[in-house]
């Protein structure tokens, strides 16, 4: 559900891959329309068995693949339905997800929990919307992971990193003998991060991106968009996303000269920039992300409220 904000505000040239693009055993698979959502770009892993990261990139390739014979292993970074949209494809295989978001690989009720999900409108459609658009089913075959785990593929290690933030289990995918990271969310767009759950974490994000700064690769592979990252791009990339969020904190704290409830910053549209259907969706993750920089702006003194709303002070 992300978007630019304003095309000014692009920073990358780099169109997302339009091929397959190989690194040694590990394929990257291009998601539809660029890999934005409801798709991401995918990973398959070529070893001893057929493994596949995030399985939300393109019906037919992930079709074709699950006709050979067989994927034996799903790794899914975060609970995010355009990470999984394909999962249905490979009903044989073991699928491992975070441990922290255990329940919202089984049970709709514990997505809308993290989501934050309360307006019967909005819990309806995304009901609606899981099963028709991305086929949700609880997953049987699952088995939880945990930061630090490795798993071996003859030559390819994966190794769980702990990315917290975006949601409370998304995870990078380390691959330490290829020299190659994917960052799942942390995706490096123009829109920047995207905290727009009620189990998102702000704080935790920003220390995700912090700790990622010293982490080095030759190839850093993101989910959306760009998609492969020279280590130069990488760390300009990283400095611009992370400057999205003071960026959005300086503008907020401009609007709250005057004193602006939460609905009213809403319609003032910061996060992206206009309106966008349906309504009641994109409202309410306005208000989840802006929240999040009003509930720290509080704690850190610089913005009170007011019988009026919120006012910097």
């Amino acid at each position: 559900m992300k978007d630019s904000l304003l095309e000014k505000e692009k920073v990358f040239t780099a169109p997302a891959p339009e091929k397959i693009l190989n690194f040694g055993p590990i394929r990257l698979v291009p998601g539809q329309k660029g890999g934005r959502y409801p798709y991401c770009h995918s990973l398959v892993l070529e070893g001893e068995e057929t493994w596949v990261v995030d399985p939300a990139s393109d019906k037919g390739f992930l079709s074709r693949l699950a006709r050979t014979p067989g994927v034996d292993r799903v790794f899914i970074s975060h609970f995010h339905e355009d990470h999984q949209k394909y999962n249905y494809l490979f009903p044989n295989a073991w699928f491992y997800a975070p441990a922290p978001e255990a329940a919202a690989f089984t049970s709709m009720d514990a997505i809308f929990d993290l989501m934050g999900l309360e307006d019967p409108r909005y819990l309806k459609y995304w009901g609606e919307t899981l099963v028709k658009e991305f086929r949700f089913q609880p997953l049987k075959n699952l088995i939880l992971y945990e930061p630090g785990q490795q798993f071996q593929n003859r030559d390819i290690i994966l190794e769980i990193i702990a990315a917290p933030g975006h949601t409370p289990g998304h995870s990078f995918f380390n691959f330490p003998r290829q020299e190659l990271i994917f960052l799942a969310d942390v995706d490096l767009s123009p829109f920047g991060p995207w905290y727009g759950d009620t189990a998102s974490d702000l704080d935790a994000f920003e220390a995700t991106l912090d700790r990622l700064r010293q982490m080095e690769a030759r190839t850093y592979l993101t989910a959306h968009e760009q998609g492969v990252f020279t280590p130069k791009e990488f760390h300009a990339g990283l400095a611009q996303f992370r400057q999205v969020i003071r960026d959005r904190e300086e503008r907020l704290l401009e609007m709250l000269r005057t004193p602006h409830t939460l609905p009213q910053l809403v319609e003032r549209r910061l996060i992206y920039g206009k309106v966008k259907e349906p309504p009641f969706v994109y409202d309410h993750i306005e208000a989840q992300m802006v929240g999040k920089h009003l509930e720290r702006l509080l704690r850190r003194g610089l913005v009170a409220p007011t019988p009026e709303g919120y006012v910097a002070g």
